[in-house]
Protein backbone atom coordinates (compact mmCIF):
# COMPACT_ATOMS: atom_id res chain seq x y z
CA UNK A 1 0.00 0.00 0.00
CA UNK A 2 1.50 3.66 -1.07
CA UNK A 3 1.46 6.38 1.34
CA UNK A 4 -0.85 8.23 -0.90
CA UNK A 5 -3.82 5.90 -0.58
CA UNK A 6 -3.47 5.95 3.61
CA UNK A 7 -3.53 9.94 3.45
CA UNK A 8 -6.31 11.42 4.32
CA UNK A 9 -7.83 13.92 2.07
CA UNK A 10 -10.00 15.76 4.46
CA UNK A 11 -9.26 17.02 8.07
CA UNK A 12 -12.52 16.88 10.55
CA UNK A 13 -12.23 18.81 13.21
CA UNK A 14 -14.15 18.90 16.96
CA UNK A 15 -13.32 21.48 19.38
CA UNK A 16 -15.82 21.15 22.02
CA UNK A 17 -15.78 23.14 25.49
CA UNK A 18 -18.43 24.49 28.12
CA UNK A 19 -19.37 27.18 26.23
CA UNK A 20 -19.87 25.98 22.70
CA UNK A 21 -18.82 23.34 19.85
CA UNK A 22 -16.91 24.30 16.67
CA UNK A 23 -16.70 22.04 13.73
CA UNK A 24 -14.52 22.69 10.77
CA UNK A 25 -13.95 20.41 7.76
CA UNK A 26 -10.74 20.60 5.85
CA UNK A 27 -9.27 19.96 2.96
CA UNK A 28 -5.39 18.57 3.06
CA UNK A 29 -2.24 19.40 0.49
CA UNK A 30 0.25 17.11 1.13
CA UNK A 31 4.18 19.10 -0.12
CA UNK A 32 6.82 16.54 -1.43
CA UNK A 33 8.34 16.25 1.79
CA UNK A 34 6.99 12.83 3.56
CA UNK A 35 8.05 14.63 6.96
CA UNK A 36 6.09 17.56 6.52
CA UNK A 37 2.63 18.44 8.40
CA UNK A 38 -0.04 18.76 5.73
CA UNK A 39 -1.90 22.70 5.07
CA UNK A 40 -5.35 22.37 5.95
CA UNK A 41 -7.21 24.79 3.41
CA UNK A 42 -10.83 25.68 5.54
CA UNK A 43 -13.88 24.44 3.61
CA UNK A 44 -16.79 25.42 6.23
CA UNK A 45 -17.52 25.98 10.44
CA UNK A 46 -20.46 25.68 12.21
CA UNK A 47 -20.52 26.53 15.53
CA UNK A 48 -23.61 26.18 18.18
CA UNK A 49 -24.37 30.07 17.13
CA UNK A 50 -23.92 29.49 13.64
CA UNK A 51 -26.75 27.09 13.23
CA UNK A 52 -29.05 28.96 15.24
CA UNK A 53 -28.73 28.47 18.96
CA UNK A 54 -28.06 31.52 21.46
CA UNK A 55 -26.43 32.39 24.71
CA UNK A 56 -26.47 29.42 26.63
CA UNK A 57 -28.04 26.53 24.33
CA UNK A 58 -24.60 26.94 22.33
CA UNK A 59 -23.24 24.67 24.72
CA UNK A 60 -25.86 22.07 24.66
CA UNK A 61 -26.50 18.84 23.12
CA UNK A 62 -28.88 19.75 20.12
CA UNK A 63 -26.51 22.56 18.91
CA UNK A 64 -23.48 20.23 18.59
CA UNK A 65 -25.15 17.33 16.97
CA UNK A 66 -26.83 20.12 14.47
CA UNK A 67 -23.00 21.13 13.74
CA UNK A 68 -22.02 18.05 13.30
CA UNK A 69 -24.82 16.51 11.18
CA UNK A 70 -23.90 19.63 8.80
CA UNK A 71 -20.38 18.70 8.17
CA UNK A 72 -22.27 15.18 7.63
CA UNK A 73 -24.09 17.03 4.62
CA UNK A 74 -20.98 18.45 3.59
CA UNK A 75 -18.97 15.80 3.37
CA UNK A 76 -21.77 13.65 1.34
CA UNK A 77 -21.54 16.25 -1.09
CA UNK A 78 -17.82 16.03 -2.18
CA UNK A 79 -18.42 12.40 -2.01
CA UNK A 80 -20.82 12.39 -4.47
CA UNK A 81 -18.23 14.65 -6.38
CA UNK A 82 -14.98 12.88 -5.93
CA UNK A 83 -16.22 9.44 -5.79
CA UNK A 84 -16.41 7.10 -2.98
CA UNK A 85 -12.51 6.35 -2.71
CA UNK A 86 -11.41 9.96 -3.30
CA UNK A 87 -12.95 11.12 0.40
CA UNK A 88 -10.96 9.60 3.42
CA UNK A 89 -11.43 11.61 6.38
CA UNK A 90 -9.32 12.35 10.31
CA UNK A 91 -11.91 13.00 12.74
CA UNK A 92 -10.05 15.33 15.47
CA UNK A 93 -11.71 15.80 19.19
CA UNK A 94 -10.62 18.51 21.26
CA UNK A 95 -12.11 19.36 24.70
CA UNK A 96 -14.74 18.01 26.54
CA UNK A 97 -18.23 19.83 26.19
CA UNK A 98 -21.49 18.01 25.53
CA UNK A 99 -20.79 18.65 21.62
CA UNK A 100 -17.78 16.09 21.90
CA UNK A 101 -20.85 13.28 22.34
CA UNK A 102 -23.08 14.18 20.62
CA UNK A 103 -20.65 14.09 17.66
CA UNK A 104 -20.07 10.28 18.65
CA UNK A 105 -24.16 9.93 18.89
CA UNK A 106 -24.76 11.18 15.41
CA UNK A 107 -21.88 9.23 13.83
CA UNK A 108 -23.17 6.28 15.25
CA UNK A 109 -27.13 7.30 14.21
CA UNK A 110 -28.26 7.12 10.90
CA UNK A 111 -27.28 10.95 10.00
CA UNK A 112 -23.54 9.11 9.81
CA UNK A 113 -24.40 5.87 8.07
CA UNK A 114 -22.74 7.24 4.65
CA UNK A 115 -19.73 9.32 6.30
CA UNK A 116 -19.08 6.10 8.46
CA UNK A 117 -16.60 4.63 6.37
CA UNK A 118 -15.04 7.62 5.16
CA UNK A 119 -13.55 7.81 8.62
CA UNK A 120 -9.70 6.47 8.57
CA UNK A 121 -8.29 7.72 11.66
CA UNK A 122 -10.00 9.35 14.94
CA UNK A 123 -7.45 11.00 17.19
CA UNK A 124 -8.43 12.92 20.43
CA UNK A 125 -6.01 16.37 20.95
CA UNK A 126 -7.77 17.17 24.33
CA UNK A 127 -4.60 18.88 26.25
CA UNK A 128 -4.92 17.41 30.00
CA UNK A 129 -3.97 19.97 32.61
CA UNK A 130 -2.10 18.50 35.45
CA UNK A 131 -1.59 21.09 37.75
CA UNK A 132 -0.09 23.95 35.93
CA UNK A 133 -1.30 27.62 35.92
CA UNK A 134 -4.65 28.98 37.87
CA UNK A 135 -7.98 28.42 36.08
CA UNK A 136 -10.24 31.12 33.95
CA UNK A 137 -12.68 33.06 36.01
CA UNK A 138 -16.16 31.53 35.36
CA UNK A 139 -18.06 32.64 32.81
CA UNK A 140 -21.71 34.75 33.56
CA UNK A 141 -24.05 34.56 31.27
Amino acid sequence: MKLAETRASYRFDCYSTRNNTITTLSSLTYSENAFAPPKANVIAWYSGGSVGFKKGQRSGYEAGYQCAVRIFKLLEEHKAQNGADGVKVDLYFRGFGQGREALKTALMATEGDTIRDTIKRVIDRTALKIGGTRSKKTRRL
